[in-house]
């Protein structure tokens, strides 16, 4: 396999995407090194010793896709879990707000069991909010900090032309409120002609998808990626 290197989402670290890479050799990066997007974009291009395959899952399904557009030289390949190459909705920020001030007030944790749980559809009682619990305190708050200014600084990477020179994979999932299987619909068509794109929705699954069905996400990672391991950009 080519090197992969893996971003999960905001408050998520390496046991979210842990089980749909268990057969790879993925590099996972925490974001939220730097406090501005554009250092982040550069932070992880220096990374890439070679042109690397990037997955990312929401939020780092959407720096993958403006690594591509900031350093197209560190990208092979996109494998975007839940992502979208959309700007910020404009109603999104007092959202962010209210997020950071419960985080900021009542800890990460209470953040991950009483909004982002429910948010995602898990009842109080599911382990899964657990484990978003114990991710997001690892995370900690200044890493969390730094992946809302990525949320709301990104621009829009849907110009109406095609763009996109390296192979890309979009899985969604249909219930997914957060980034509906439209918006990978819309990064699938981003890809210049000629270049292998395709566009994978699971029926029946929300945003964590990557989490609940890891072996649905890794059966098509493995497929997309491993007869043309050869690709470059």
């Amino acid at each position: 396999m080519p090197p992969l290197i893996a971003l999960p989402g905001t408050l998520l670290d390496g046991r979210s995407l842990a089980a749909a890479l268990a057969s790879t050799e993925a590099r996972i990066e925490v974001l939220g090194e730097c406090a501005a997007l554009d250092d982040e974009l550069d932070r992880l291009a220096a990374l890439a010793a070679m042109p690397t395959w990037w997955l990312g899952h929401s939020l780092g399904g959407i720096v993958a896709l403006q690594l591509a557009a900031r350093h197209p030289q560190a990208v092979a390949g996109l494998l975007l879990l839940a992502a979208s190459a959309r700007a910020a909705p404009a109603g999104a920020a007092p959202r962010r707000h209210a997020q950071w001030l419960v985080a900021r007030q009542q800890g990460l944790r209470a953040l991950a069991q009483h909004k982002l749980g429910p948010g995602y559809g898990l009842g109080a009682d599911d382990a899964l909010v657990q484990s978003l619990a114990d991710q997001a305190q690892a995370v900690g708050l200044t890493r969390f900090g730094h992946q809302l200014a990525y949320a709301s600084q990104r621009p829009s990477l849907v110009n109406g032309m095609p763009w996109l020179p390296v192979p890309v994979l979009a899985l969604s999932a249909s219930d997914d409120a957060l980034c509906p299987p439209m918006q990978s619909d819309e990064i699938a068509a981003l890809a210049l002609p000629g270049v292998r794109v395709q566009h994978v929705c699971l029926a029946g699954a929300g945003h964590l998808f990557p989490i609940q069905h890891p072996a649905w996400v890794a059966a098509r990672l493995h497929a997309f990626i491993q007869p043309r391991n050869d690709e470059s950009p």
